[in-house]
């Protein structure tokens, strides 16, 4: 018998049967910040231990967004350094990295922009839905002077493979749905929220009517098999993004962003 969830902060959690549809709710933009973090924690640790629950559907309670990325706009000068920067891509990549090797299926059902941390945790899904309309997903990064910290630069490439994977970040291009469908960046496009949930929720009924033993070790073999150097990716991710971040490029595309005008790079 699946137990109710406990008092999760930052999420809507609804069960049907042993399908877990788990909306982020972080106003007003699911920013990718200490709190959320620990909310993704909690609820990693509920969905792991719940017997009860074989599928999960991930998204979003606001519309207009899936999950944004650090709040560049309250950046003080000590969050450009070593340490902070290290700090907050453990946080990312430890957060999606459970998500990644949760021994049950997970749909991202993605309504809003999925940009930069968005991306990256529909990446750590084993499944992306994603509705049309002005929803964008991307790892824009780079337009910023920096580069994704949360496995994007490793995740990405496995799933659209090097070449799609090095124009998406080397440009930080932001793909609508159907277009994000046509390059692998995501499974399925629908044409909006709802049926974008439904079919995500469609699915997730399936593969927690499957033997769970079944789910949890070819998971198991889909994580340890296809990707043992992903953890050595990750790390060279790490580095590089803190170097990325203690360059003079990121100091001026974070404020440019900040200021809502073109940034001035050196060349």
């Amino acid at each position: 018998m699946t137990t109710s969830p406990p008092d999760l902060h930052s999420f809507r959690v609804a069960l049907d049967g042993a399908v877990a549809t788990c909306l982020i709710d972080r106003p007003p933009a699911n920013a990718l910040d200490e709190e959320l973090h620990a909310g993704f924690h909690a609820l990693l640790d509920w969905l792991d231990a719940e017997p009860g629950v074989r599928a999960v559907v991930l998204g979003s309670a606001h519309e207009t967004i899936f999950m944004a990325g650090a709040r560049l706009a309250e950046f003080p000068d000590e969050h450009f350094g070593a340490e902070a920067t290290g700090h907050r891509v453990e946080l990312a990549q430890a957060t999606f990295g459970r998500v990644q090797r949760l021994p049950k299926p997970v749909i991202a059902a993605i309504a809003g922009h999925a940009l930069g941390g968005g991306c990256e945790l529909a990446l750590a899904c084993d499944f992306r839905f994603m509705a049309q309309g002005k929803a964008l997903i991307g790892c824009p990064e780079a337009r910023l002077g920096i580069i994704p910290g949360g496995g994007g630069t490793q995740r990405m490439p496995r799933l659209v493979g090097r070449s799609r994977a090095a124009r998406l970040l080397f440009l930080g291009e932001r793909l609508h749905a159907e277009e994000a469908a046509r390059v692998g960046l995501v499974d399925e496009a629908h044409p909006d929220a709802e049926t974008t949930l439904a079919a995500a929720q469609e699915l997730a009924a399936q593969l927690a009517a499957m033997p769970a033993s079944s789910v949890r070790l070819i998971k198991r073999c889909l994580n340890d098999g296809f990707d043992p150097l992903l953890e050595q990716g990750l790390a060279v991710e790490k580095a590089a993004a803190i170097e990325a971040l203690a360059s003079p490029d990121a100091r001026e595309g974070i404020q440019a962003f900040v200021e809502k005008r073109e940034p001035r790079f050196n060349a």
